[in-house]
């Protein structure tokens, strides 16, 4: 230990000068990380304020809630759709006309229904009642029109279905 003393004797005023400019170059260095920590936490704590008397947890737990809202609306969005398909293809239009078919029965029982869908695509059914029997036909419909001959009660239901004719014309 002797030996390192005299060895180091002749420095001892450098060493100790070099400690303390490493001594105060820490200081200057923890005083502005200080600096730089008060600086982000004022920074935090405006982020944190909304202005409305809530902290930051409330507010991204709202944010978190619109996120389950905006999938929720999504999964919504889908079924609205899927059901758009569906309806597409379902009877939307519809015509009834009912009618005596024969003289000699008394009342409307006789009718005729014209099912469409919304791009003209169905069937009319019609049902004749006698007193003796009742028969029922149903011809195809495309497009708003039949390739069958309809009858002046069929026509009428057709022109209902098709928004062409109101029930108070075709009761006329």
């Amino acid at each position: 230990m002797a030996a390192l003393t005299s060895l180091l004797a002749p420095y001892y005023i450098p060493i100790l000068l070099g400690l303390a400019g490493l001594q105060l170059l820490i200081i200057l260095f923890l005083w502005y990380n200080h600096a730089e920590v008060r600086r982000l936490e004022g920074r935090i704590r405006r982020l944190a304020e909304t202005g409305e008397g809530h902290d930051l947890t409330a507010v991204l737990a709202r944010f978190h809630d619109l996120g389950e809202i905006k999938k929720a609306l999504e999964q919504v969005q889908e079924k609205a759709a899927d059901l758009q398909v569906g309806l597409e293809k379902s009877f939307s239009r519809m015509g009834l006309i009912r009618f005596n078919a024969f003289p000699d029965t008394g009342s409307d029982l006789s009718f005729a229904l014209a099912l469409l869908n919304r791009e003209g695509h169905g069937f009319i059914l019609t049902s004749l009642y006698a007193r003796d029997e009742t028969r029922v036909f149903i011809k195809p419909v495309h497009g708003g029109r039949s390739t069958y001959r309809l009858s002046e009660e069929e026509e009428k239901a057709l022109a209902m279905a098709l928004g062409l004719l109101t029930p108070e014309k075709a009761a006329s």
